[in-house]
Order: C-alpha cells, then sequence, then structure tokens
C-alpha cells in the first residue's frame, strides 16, 4: 500500500509541477498582453557603473520568437518584439547577447558571446540582431531613440544576472508632453492645459519639498533655433511657476532650454506642415530633472 501511495504522490508532485510551468508561462503571456510602461530616456549612472539599454524592434500584436537576453552567459530577460530593458552592471568587460527562439537549449549561455568593454558612468545602446548571427550591435543613442519611442519596458521578468545591480542614477528625468502641457506654440500659463496642470501637480506631490528640480524645454525644429531656444526657456518658467504654486522652494527649481537642439523625431522634414506638427510631437517636451546624488 504504501508503494502504490508513493507512486501516486510521486504523480501527483510531477502533475503540479507541470501544471505550474505551465500557469508560469501563461502568466508571462498574459502579462506581455498587458499594457507595458512606454519608453522613458535613462538617466546617466554613478562612476563605477555602466549601463546597457537591450531593445527590439518589430510590431508587438505579431506572433514571434522572443530574444532571450544574456549578461556573462546569465539569462537577464526575454524581449519580444518592440519592447525593450535596461541595466547596469559594473564598469568593465562583459559578454552580451540576444538570442531569438533560444530555448530549450539555451546556447545563449554558452555559446557565440560577444564581449564588450562597458566604461564607468556610460550608457550602451543595443538592438536585438534578428539574424542567426547573434552579432552585438550597439548603436549611438541618435540611432536607437527612434526606434525606442515606440517599444514598451519589459519588467515582468526578474533578472537571474549576478553581474546587473540595480543603477544609480544621479538624476530622475519625468518627460511632460509639450502637447498636454500646450497647444502648438502657446507657452504661457494662462495658456497651460489642465491636464498638463494636473500632471505637474502630482508629480509635485510625489517629491520632497528640497528637491533640486532643473526644468528643461524642448520644442520641434519647425520655426528659427533661436525663438525655439526662447519658446523652451518660457514653457520652462511656466511649469517651474506651477511646481513652487505646488510646494517646490523657489530656491530649488531652476531652468533651462535645449531649443530644437535634441530632437526625438525622424523622417518629419518632407511632409506637410499639418503632418509634420504631428510628426514632431515628440520634440516637443518638457523635461523635469530631479537631481539624486
Amino acid at each position: 500500500m504504501s508503494i502504490v501511495k508513493t507512486k501516486i504522490l510521486t504523480s501527483s508532485i510531477v502533475i503540479l509541477a507541470a501544471l505550474s510551468i505551465c500557469s508560469a508561462a501563461q502568466a508571462m503571456e498574459n502579462q506581455n498582453n498587458k499594457q507595458q510602461s512606454a519608453y522613458q530616456p535613462v538617466a546617466d549612472v554613478a562612476a563605477g557603473q555602466a549601463q546597457v539599454v537591450y531593445y527590439r524592434s518589430g510590431d508587438m500584436s505579431k506572433a514571434a520568437k522572443n530574444a532571450d537576453i544574456y549578461v556573462d552567459g546569465e539569462f537577464q530577460t526575454a524581449l519580444p518584439p518592440a519592447m525593450y530593458t535596461a541595466f547596469c552592471v559594473p564598469a568593465g568587460r562583459h559578454s552580451l547577447g540576444a538570442y531569438i527562439g533560444d530555448d530549450p537549449l539555451y546556447k545563449g549561455k554558452k555559446e557565440n558571446l560577444r564581449e564588450i568593454m562597458l566604461e564607468t558612468g556610460k550608457t550602451y545602446y543595443a538592438e536585438v540582431d534578428e539574424s542567426a548571427l547573434n552579432v552585438l550591435n550597439v548603436v549611438k543613442k541618435s540611432q536607437a531613440t527612434p526606434v525606442l519611442l515606440n517599444t514598451k519596458h519589459q519588467d515582468v521578468l526578474l533578472s537571474r544576472a549576478s553581474a546587473v545591480t540595480p543603477c544609480k542614477y544621479l538624476y530622475t528625468d519625468h518627460v511632460l508632453s509639450g502637447d498636454v502641457l500646450f497647444d502648438f506654440g502657446k507657452y504661457s500659463e494662462r495658456d497651460l492645459k489642465p491636464e498638463g496642470r494636473e500632471a505637474i501637480h502630482k508629480l509635485a506631490q510625489t517629491e520632497m519639498p528640497d528637491a533640486k528640480i532643473t526644468v528643461i524645454g524642448h520644442t520641434d525644429p519647425i520655426g528659427k533655433e533661436s525663438r525655439n531656444l526662447v519658446l523652451g526657456l518660457k514653457r520652462a518658467q511656466t511649469v517651474r511657476n506651477i511646481l513652487i504654486e505646488n510646494g517646490i522652494k523657489t530656491e530649488n527649481v531652476t531652468i533651462s532650454s535645449s531649443g530644437s537642439k535634441e530632437p526625438l523625431a525622424t523622417g518629419c522634414e518632407s511632409q506637410s506642415r499639418t503632418l509634420k506638427i504631428q510628426c514632431y510631437a515628440p520634440d516637443r517636451r518638457v523635461v523635469i530633472r530631479i537631481s539624486r546624488h
């Protein structure tokens, strides 16, 4: 009788383990189908660390095998199309890799390891190679940003890479869409939209009153560069005023303008004016930067 009970118990454990794996897989699929957080530009990291933003282009709605991301031969995360991950490691030499359809053998842990020297305080952008060559495709920020703007953050899976450590950011950027704050070309407090005012109010409530804050205005490239610098500064000033109204200390909030010098949108120039304004929407933004160190 005890032997029968043992067999039944063993079978039950196997079945439960199988169900657990299926449940985990289903949970991941359900999570991936949920609305993930949209891409936010990453901040600089402290000395001693390097940051990697690994991203994948493509259409999230189409079925495709995941790209498994490895750091020093250990699993970091899995990226479906149109998703990204950002992580930090100690500065120095590391191996990175992205392998599509790597299961069940998980060759990425041992084969085709691509080494790279990651310098202290720097951020690196790597795009998943969709071919079978598993090339480590490190690109410039300007090349990565237009693709990243159409991605979501993959934060469902826990990293198993022992080299990955919590990022020590020098600051935190909160990016507010210029079109949420103002109509095209507007900048004053009377022009501030209710939803924009509410967004600033909520942000002020989440930060300590003595936080050191820089408000940076960005514009699209339509019009003269000198006028865009002024427009960016005026918008930053308006946002600063609202922050102060909501309890942030006056002496702790400074402003600056980048004008149209740090664009995000691409491929807009040849379009009609109406479409061009829509295309350049990501460029019109106000960044509220909270210093952490």
